[in-house]
């Protein structure tokens, strides 16, 4: 079904369709922070390492229990990225959170 909207909205305002090069996954060396939540239902874990296939310089850390929206569930969340920020390594690569309690 989202194929078929895009396809229709997509003929109808002529020059919207920004075409295939816009849709490849980018190809960087530039540092890259990913920070992956494992209960996140907008960008799921797949499609995540897909479209980062192309990273080579990619840090990535998986925050258990976290959806899309986990960057304040932790202090240890703002640390890792003034970490990244700051030009050094990042040695953690997994971040637990309390389950959220809907989960529960």
């Amino acid at each position: 079904m989202p194929d078929k909207i895009e396809k229709l909205v997509t003929a109808s305002v002529e020059g919207l369709d920004l075409g295939d090069e816009f849709r490849r996954f980018p190809i960087s060396d530039a540092p890259t922070l990913l920070l992956t939540g494992t209960l996140d239902g907008r960008t799921h874990i797949e499609a995540q390492k897909e479209a980062t296939q192309g990273l080579t310089a990619l840090t990535h850390v998986m925050v258990i229990n976290a959806g899309h929206n986990h960057f304040r569930l932790s202090p240890q969340m703002a640390e890792i990225i003034k970490i990244f920020l700051k030009g050094d390594k990042i040695t953690t690569r997994k971040i637990e959170v309390t389950l959220p309690p809907f989960v529960k």
